[in-house]
């Protein structure tokens, strides 16, 4: 087999324990971060409150550009804050598939 001096089996082994902690902590650090904790808590945090958005905070929700965020600001403007999130389906625009694709970005408070 391979002919190695007790130094180079230590460093052989050393550089095996070095990897293996290394790949030990790479897994904790991804299963077990305090930010997907945080973000698996506390799911509103990533909501929009309707009555409070702007257009740019709109367009940042996948489906939504920028025509369909001001008819949403518009529709807030005239008829007041929304009341319920199913008021999207209100806006030209909406309609029944693109709101189940956007409803659970938002909230109303």
């Amino acid at each position: 087999m391979l002919n190695l001096t007790y130094q180079e089996r230590r460093v052989i082994l050393f550089i095996i324990v070095v990897a293996l902690v290394g790949l030990g902590i790479n897994f904790l650090s991804k299963h077990y971060s305090q930010i997907r904790v945080v973000g698996y808590v506390n799911q509103e945090l990533n909501r929009i409150n309707l009555n409070q958005a702007t257009v740019g905070t709109l367009i940042d929700i996948p489906g939504i550009g920028r025509i369909l965020a001001q008819r949403i600001i518009d529709y807030r403007e005239h008829y007041g804050e929304f009341k319920d999130i199913s008021e999207l389906k209100n806006i030209k625009g909406i309609g029944k598939s693109k709101y189940e694709i956007i409803k659970d970005y938002f909230i109303v408070n």
